[in-house]
């Protein structure tokens, strides 16, 4: 073994760049939820050969992300009601049982980096980048995560990183929440910054619940399935550099 050197540097494969691009594809809504969209087009407009691109809508199938329509194509997944759910009650869990453990803790150097958060995320909002504001949204829940130090609570978190981020675009659609979400991370801020143990698992409860309800009155799943093919043929990504 001390011949072989486990760090060697590598550029990512075809393949791993055309999931990188599929997943904000989706997750920014290009390829929308209920749509049926071809391969081999996506393939070309993304400037690869199918393969890496198959490869890629594998892997997010395995992910839940996508389903394979036989004979018709691939499906981007609606996210539903159930999922959104399920995923808010385990961070309701577990970020609860965090933030109540942490608040006493953190230090005026964290609570300087979670104030630099939401100015990030301020800035986002204006720019009107959605899924920069929502990657700045996770850096922030992630990042009172961390200060727990249970690293079995952060791959839980970290394991539902692609569902959260897909669900915190779809409630930020609306400008309001984006503002709104904002507000709520100083309501909360302020109570750490005072350590303000139950002040700040209020906050906290509050924000979350406020998104999942925005998230679930958001979704209809009563809507019919398109059976149509996307738009895929105006989606540009060379991803072969």
């Amino acid at each position: 073994m001390k011949d072989v050197n486990l760090l060697i540097p590598r550029s990512k494969s075809l393949k791993e760049r055309a999931y990188d691009v599929l997943k904000e594809l989706i997750f920014t809504g290009k390829l929308e939820p209920g749509n049926l969209y071809n391969e081999s087009r996506l393939a070309e407009s993304m400037g690869v050969s199918r393969t890496p691109v198959r490869e890629a809508l594998l892997e997010l199938s395995r992910e839940g992300m996508v389903t394979f329509m036989p004979g018709k194509g691939v499906r981007v997944q609606k996210i539903t009601k159930a999922q959104v759910r399920d995923v808010y009650e385990i961070r309701k869990i577990i970020e609860g049982y965090v933030i109540k453990k942490i608040t006493r803790q953190l230090t005026s150097s964290d609570l300087t980096k979670i104030r630099n958060i939401i100015v990030k995320q301020e800035k986002t909002s204006e720019r009107k980048d959605k899924l920069a504001f929502i990657k700045t949204d996770r850096e922030m829940h992630f990042y009172l995560s961390s200060k727990l130090g249970n690293r079995q609570m952060d791959t839980v978190l970290f394991n539902l990183r692609d569902q959260i981020q897909r669900m915190g675009i779809k409630a930020v659609e609306e400008d309001n929440r984006s503002l709104q979400v904002i507000g709520e991370h100083y309501e909360i801020l302020s109570a750490l910054e005072r350590k303000n143990e139950r002040e700040a698992y209020d906050k906290l409860m509050r924000h979350l619940c406020n998104s999942e309800e925005n998230l679930v009155s958001s979704i209809d799943e009563d809507e019919d399935e398109d059976d149509g093919v996307g738009n895929d043929d105006l989606i540009q990504h060379d991803i072969r550099r």
